[in-house]
């Protein structure tokens, strides 16, 4: 499983790995599985997707919506099929929540009632986003807490969880513990020193918006996909659409875009910091001790 903060260079080091021990890449990207979204994503070009087989990209229209249990589901049979194979299979991890699903488990949240499923919609459509985050907070202010104002997936997910049950999703959550260990990983890390990562942040920044970022959000819009979607929300989607409704100029769209990179490059590392079994390498240099140190860790099972 190879892990990193955004920019670190994991694309590269996937593929180079891939391509030393024979295997195939499923991307662990929450973003990359959607058709369409190439420069905004990072997503690997034809030629490296001709180079090494990738699974779990392109496999949704931008207006499906897909959750980490999905994700687990799918990548289990992906896996399923290469083990029989006799494929190494390479995670190329980008969304923490579903590297965890599909090594953990998910937390076992009941099924929402088709009523509480109808309230939830009824108070989005009717009172909008900003009254269910009251909401949660009054109800559930833990979760609250841990979620962004703006992030209506999550925030009607923990609304429904606890209007369903009467408890924080959080507490769930605790309780799971997140101990099953469905699979055996090895995790190979991808990092830089911090002034070093913010740099190639921003300049690949750069070098999407010269790619065309911009053209690429408004060929979405062509297509018939709002930018008000869940996917079109992400970083980097969501600025190039501000900028093209003229809420901000070009140079604001950019800064926007790298200081959103940087943060959520910073939550990353504090969430593989709290792995103790990344086998790190410097920035993202595979050497020969490397690669060696990988196929001991397939032999031996």
């Amino acid at each position: 499983m190879v892990v990193g903060p955004t920019a670190s260079g994991k694309t590269d080091t996937g593929l180079k790995l891939a391509s030393r021990i024979g295997g195939e890449i499923v991307s662990a990207d929450s973003m990359q599985i959607y058709r369409w979204m190439d420069i905004g994503t990072a997503k690997p070009s034809a030629s490296e997707r001709a180079e090494v087989p990738h699974h779990l990209i392109d496999i949704l229209t931008p207006d499906k919506p897909y959750n980490a249990g999905q994700f687990a589901q799918d990548a289990d049979q992906v896996i399923a099929e290469l083990q029989e194979r006799g494929k190494p299979v390479i995670l190329l991890g980008g969304t923490n929540l579903y590297i965890r699903a599909l090594i953990h488990g998910m937390i076992p949240v009941p099924e929402i009632s088709a009523p509480v499923k109808v309230e939830i919609k009824r108070m989005l459509a009717e009172k909008g986003l900003a009254h269910c985050y009251q909401q949660l907070q009054s109800l559930d202010p833990k979760s609250a807490a841990k979620l962004h104002p703006n992030d209506v997936a999550r925030i009607s997910r923990a609304l429904a969880v606890f209007l369903e049950t009467g408890r924080s999703i959080q507490d769930l959550q605790e309780e799971h513990g997140f101990n099953q260990m469905r699979y055996q990983p090895l995790f190979i890390g991808t990092r830089w020193p911090r002034e070093v990562l913010y740099q190639r942040i921003n300049q690949r920044v750069l070098m999407m918006v010269e790619a065309g970022l911009v053209e690429e959000a408004e060929s979405l819009l062509w297509r018939g996909y709002g930018s008000g979607l869940p996917s079109l929300r992400s970083i980097g989607y969501r600025q190039a659409f501000e900028f093209l409704d003229e809420k901000i100029d070009h140079d604001e769209m950019i800064s926007d875009i790298q200081q959103k990179s940087r943060h959520y490059a910073k939550k990353q590392m504090t969430w593989y910091r709290n792995n103790p079994d990344v086998h790190w390498l410097d920035g993202n240099d595979l050497g020969e001790n490397d690669i060696r140190f990988v196929q001991r860790f397939l032999d031996s099972d």
